[in-house]
């Protein structure tokens, strides 16, 4: 029991200061020179890094698999009402902000097509791989994995929903077992993220040029950081004019969960200053709150964003050219994986293996970019992706319910 408590106030500590942490050891225990962390264990074969990398990369993948399908089955079970008129309008949104997401990221690499953010993989022991046809990529990411779990877990709801007629309640136990697999998720993320990085920074470190590779990552941060302020402005242009408020209004009104959402990385904490955005950009709290939490789930903004630069960036650096076709199949792809993406920080890592190994990338190599980006992510990263995903579900979700009403009763004017 003493044990359980102790654990309990581990898993209240901030992530980012479990990873800060773990990096300030991995620094230190290199500038003592314990380069013995990254050399093979006597009968192993893998080092005390490796270990501590593959915490998280060995058991991610099947443990994310689990989750999608779970969850998906979860929404689909509890589901009522079908395709309501106003979510139609509130999706519209979602998919508009989603699809300036996709345009853009992709601009922004077109732009700056020659950063180097990852060595190659002639500097990482990777073979690379023949290229393979375009149509054949696409058949890849319809058969992938992860699809596979998207597509089993919409048909284990549908089964749950119709043998709820004859087992009432049933639905509502799948949704309960889908929230318990979420809080033991996050459990293992506490435990893992901080171990890989751990591990990751030892094995880079001690690498050749080491040190030179993670100060490369910072290349990313102004075409990553950029793209995702040029869509945070086009998404609260169009808002603005659409609810009828100024910019002075829109800001005071969103400052608040892009606070919270850079404090959290997580969608899901972020919920109750979701609700207060949307009470202040002039939707009823009540009304609004099944459509931001729904895009709380489904509704990724940032995430694509940021899987389409990593990724693609990952596929150059790979030796992959990614031709202008290519740069949009990751995009799209990244649309479709970010709504599996579960809503507490850095859930998405899987996520950019898939993308990667589904274009021709080696396991290996993508675990390489995934364990690198890691660090980064937790520490600003996902953060940005946050912010962008709880701002597009709020002004979504009053643009939506003020399409539908068009003259709202419902939606107030805000006092000046």
């Amino acid at each position: 029991m003493e044990e359980g408590h102790h654990m309990n106030r581990y898993y209240r500590i901030p992530l980012i200061a479990l990873v800060i942490v773990a990096a300030l050891l991995a620094v230190g225990f290199y500038a003592l020179g314990a380069s013995a962390l990254s050399q093979p264990l006597p009968g192993l074969g893998l080092s005390i890094g490796q270990l501590a990398k593959d915490t998280l990369f060995v058991p991610l993948r099947p443990v994310m698999y689990a989750l999608i399908i779970l969850s998906i089955a979860a929404s689909v079970a509890v589901s009522t009402g079908g395709m309501g008129a106003k979510f139609l309008r509130v999706l519209a949104f979602f998919i508009g902000f989603s699809l300036i997401g996709v345009f853009v990221a992709v601009a922004a690499y077109s732009l700056f097509p020659n950063i180097d953010v990852f060595d190659p993989p002639s500097l990482t022991s990777t073979t690379q791989m023949e290229p393979i046809p375009f149509l054949r990529k696409i058949y890849g990411v319809l058969t992938s994995p992860l699809m596979i779990s998207i597509y089993t877990g919409l048909i284990f709801g549908a089964a749950v929903k119709r043998l709820e007629a004859a087992n009432p309640g049933l639905a509502r136990h799948v949704d309960t077992a889908s929230d318990l697999f979420i809080a033991g998720f996050v459990k293992f993320l506490w435990i893992t993220i901080p171990l890989a990085v751990f591990g990751s920074l030892t094995l880079a470190l001690n690498k050749p040029g080491g040190v030179a590779t993670l100060a490369q990552l910072s290349n990313l941060l102004p075409v990553y950081l950029g793209s995702m302020l040029v869509v945070w402005i086009a998404m609260i242009l169009i808002a603005s004019r659409f609810l009828g408020h100024g910019l002075p209004h829109m800001f005071r009104a969103l400052l608040p969960q892009a606070v919270v959402a850079l404090a959290t990385s997580s969608s899901m904490a972020t919920l109750p200053a979701t609700r207060a955005a949307c009470d202040q950009l002039g939707a009823d709290a009540d009304e609004s709150t099944p459509f931001y939490t729904i895009g709380a789930t489904i509704n990724m903004v940032g995430t694509l964003m940021g899987l389409t630069l990593i990724s693609i960036y990952g596929m150059n650096a790979y030796g992959i050219e990614p031709t202008v076709a290519d740069r949009f199949v990751v995009a799209f792809q990244s649309m479709v994986y970010a709504t599996s993406a579960a809503g507490v920080p850095s859930s998405s890592v899987v996520l950019l293996q898939e993308i990667l190994t589904s274009q021709n990338v080696a396991l290996e190599y993508a675990t390489y970019i995934t364990g690198l980006i890691l660090t980064l992510d937790t520490l600003i990263l996902d953060r940005m992706r946050t912010v962008l995903n709880t701002q597009s579900d709020s002004m979504s979700t009053a643009s939506g319910l003020k399409m539908y009403y068009k003259q709202p009763r419902i939606l107030t004017e805000p006092a000046e």
